[in-house]
């Protein structure tokens, strides 16, 4: 019986692998497509924004984190969490965020726009001026003039702004409104 225990185990290996490698085969075919996690992506944001609608911030953040988690190429997402962090004056984390937006979509003018906003706000004169001039190079080659305009004020006023200086001129900053992306084609 040894010797045929030792021509069984072959077999019983094989068919051990083979049960993992079908196993394996299920757990791939149960991932989303890309279109599924598009469509549960656009989802969260219309929850996020009807839990913004009802003053439920904290849900409506997770809800977008969440979406931007499941499918990091819709600019809504980014566009609306990078708002409500300013809004909410948490200038350091709106910039962190919306840096690591802008490395996702590098083409998004606004994104760059709200980037320059934060870190105007949180005194990054520097980071601030670098964004808000990327925006305006992004919107000028989108051939989109009322943004590009936008941008270039934005640029003008952090320019302007003395060197050694802090959220102090944050409230005339907040008034801004960010340029929308496809408002000049």
């Amino acid at each position: 019986m040894n010797g045929a225990m030792k021509r069984a185990l072959p077999i019983v290996v094989a068919v051990m692998v083979l049960a993992g490698c079908q196993h394996q085969q299920q757990e791939a075919n149960q991932q989303p497509t890309v279109d599924q996690r598009q469509e549960i992506a656009r989802k969260l944001i219309v929850k996020g924004l009807n839990d913004l609608q009802n003053k439920d911030l904290k849900s409506c953040i997770v809800d977008l984190e969440t979406s931007i988690k499941i499918d990091p190429s819709q600019p809504e997402a980014y566009l609306l969490l990078g708002q409500i962090l300013l809004k909410l004056q948490q200038y350091d984390h709106a910039a962190d965020f919306l840096d690591q937006a802008a490395k996702v979509l590098p083409d998004n003018g606004t994104i760059f726009y709200m980037l320059a906003v934060a870190d105007k706000m949180d005194g990054k004169k520097l980071p601030a001026a670098l964004a808000a001039r990327h925006s305006v190079e992004i919107f000028q080659n989108q051939q989109d003039r009322d943004n590009m305009l936008k941008s270039a004020a934005l640029l003008h006023d952090i320019v302007s702004m003395p060197d050694d200086s802090s959220t102090q001129s944050a409230p005339a900053a907040s008034n801004q409104t960010p340029p929308t992306e496809g408002a000049g084609d």
